[in-house]
């Protein structure tokens, strides 16, 4: 079985959650077949961004941490730190109101 498949799997039973690290992933799946090694691997070659990659499976989220790509890239909104408590107008994804324009 490939890994996106087994990845998904275990999302759906439970024992992975999105983001995750290829370590969770390896732990996850658990199969002598895909160890933390070739899952990191894996992980790097088919990401988002890779120029070298042949077919785009995950993306990136942060650095170490990948979600699966089903229907394409989804929004990351990161957690709040104590520097930032709210989310940001990018974050939100509005559009700036230009000059001569009326608020919605």
């Amino acid at each position: 079985m490939d890994l996106p498949d087994l990845i998904r799997e275990a999302i759906a039973s439970g024992r992975l959650r999105e983001p995750f690290s290829a370590r969770e992933a390896a732990r996850a799946i658990s199969s002598s077949e895909w160890p933390l090694t070739r899952v990191h691997s894996f992980l790097v070659r088919y990401c988002m961004g890779n120029l070298a990659a042949s077919q785009v499976l995950v993306e990136r989220v942060e650095y170490g941490r990948y979600r699966l790509l089903y229907d394409g890239p989804r929004d990351y909104l990161p957690p709040p730190t104590k520097f930032r408590r709210r989310t940001t107008r990018i974050d939100k994804r509005e559009d700036p109101t230009l000059p001569g324009e009326s608020e919605p």
